[in-house]
């Protein structure tokens, strides 16, 4: 551990700040009283959940952790996707066209699994690269149709998602083999640059929970 104790650091950081950013909105979810406000509560203490049980396994047997992704990226994509179909619920054609787009998904990740039972050991590279695809597609077009709407909401926190998911899906989509940066005089891997690009998205769902507290104040 003592080599990769700086991006283990780095990357506690931002578990500590989305721990938070859970808690506060547990906090007001009922003060917010608007259901996709408490699927963004429900996002964000699901990944809290996630994330803690990866860094656990990561103190505990360093790389033993790789499987935990799936479930990170498979229930990131689901709550995400059931948060779009809310948002877009007055929109059938739109709704539609997003549960479809899920199913598919759901249904080559299962074929993938399917057709090799070792990626379940390993990043598996086709779910990280469609689940991150398509969540950056829903995310471009709910900022598209409500960029000039008053009464639109999430923005800061779908801005800093889809910034953490261009850059994490890259570094992820290298994650099967070790990339060293810098190894004198700190043993530093481009999982530091993942962590850092976390802990940025962490600061844009504070703002996107700051907005939410000052409305109902």
């Amino acid at each position: 551990m003592g080599e990769y104790f700086l991006g283990f650091s780095i990357s506690l950081i931002g578990l500590f700040l989305l721990f938070i950013n859970a808690i506060m909105s547990l906090l007001i979810r009922k003060k917010v009283n608007q259901k996709t406000f408490s699927y963004f509560s429900i996002y964000l203490l699901i990944m809290a959940i996630i994330e803690l049980f990866c860094h656990v396994l990561g103190i505990l047997k360093p790389g033993s952790n790789i499987f935990i992704s799936h479930f990170y990226f498979n229930f990131q994509f689901l709550i995400i996707g059931i948060f779009f179909l809310q948002l877009f619920n007055k929109n059938t054609i739109v709704k539609n066209w997003i549960l479809r787009i899920m199913l598919v998904v759901f249904l080559i990740i299962v074929l993938s699994y399917f057709f090799n039972n070792n990626l379940f050991w390993k990043f598996n590279l086709v779910e990280i690269g469609l689940t991150s695809t398509v969540l950056i597609g829903f995310i471009v077009y709910y900022l598209y149709v409500t960029m000039d709407k008053e009464n639109s909401y999430f923005h800061s926190f779908f801005g800093g998602l889809i910034m953490y998911l261009l850059s994490s899906s890259l570094i992820f989509l290298t994650g099967n083999e070790e990339y060293i940066i810098i190894k004198d005089p700190h043993y530093i891997d481009i999982w530091v640059f993942n962590s850092l690009f976390y802990i940025v998205f962490q600061i844009f769902v504070f703002r996107e929970i700051q907005f939410f507290r000052k409305k109902i104040k």
